[in-house]
């Protein structure tokens, strides 16, 4: 059995300055080097749904500075602990990156998230349905945090995944592979983006 390419729809998740620009938070405090090694493969992927007008979504994480959740918890937040927050709500790091915002199109949706999942308190479920999606291809950073909590929570909804291998990147590479191991152990095909065309009927 094949994946059906009119109910696929193309998940990029976070391709943003914060993520990926070397003056940015993460960039000066680990790095963004295993995120741009990808930029050329996600440009590929991007150029693949084009093609096959598969629907492309793009997330854009935004923190807010004054989220009083955030100031109220009780127990060390993730970026208590990683000792930065990137994306904050005003700043050049909740823009697209530069080489992948030129590959926007007007056709494309974008989706505002304030928490790790796509699917959290955003209207992207809805859309899904409205246009028929029962497949996603996944792409983007960072892997042991975004991507995990979308594929969980795109999994509980039933939805098929592939997740491209050489077009996602984590923080840390023991996580980021520890994370695809268990994608492709329980949840999605994880696999090299010059395999997809083997997983959809024509």
């Amino acid at each position: 059995m094949k994946l059906e390419l009119n109910k696929t729809a193309l998940l990029l998740i976070d391709l943003q300055n914060g993520f990926y620009h070397v003056d940015s938070e993460m960039g000066k405090n680990v790095g963004v080097r295993d995120r741009q090694q990808t930029i050329p493969v996600v440009e590929k992927l991007i150029d693949f749904a084009r093609s096959k007008n598969i629907p492309v979504f793009w997330s854009k994480q935004i923190h807010f500075p004054e989220d009083v959740n955030r100031k109220n918890r009780i127990l060390r937040s993730h970026a208590e602990k990683q000792k930065f927050l990137p994306c904050l709500r005003g700043s050049f790091e909740t823009e697209i990156y530069a080489p992948f915002l030129k590959m926007q199109d007007e056709s494309d949706h974008i989706i505002e998230k304030h928490r790790a999942t796509l699917f959290f308190d955003t209207n992207l479920p809805t859309k899904l349905r409205m246009l028929g999606i029962k497949n996603l291809i996944i792409a983007g950073c960072n892997t042991e945090f975004c991507i995990a909590h979308t594929i969980r929570d795109a999994y509980a909804r039933d939805y098929e995944m592939l997740v491209i291998e050489d077009a996602t990147a984590g923080i840390d590479p023991k996580l980021h592979r520890y994370c695809l191991d268990v994608f492709h152990a329980y949840f999605a095909e994880v696999i090299k983006l010059e395999k997809i065309n083997e997983y959809f009927n024509e």
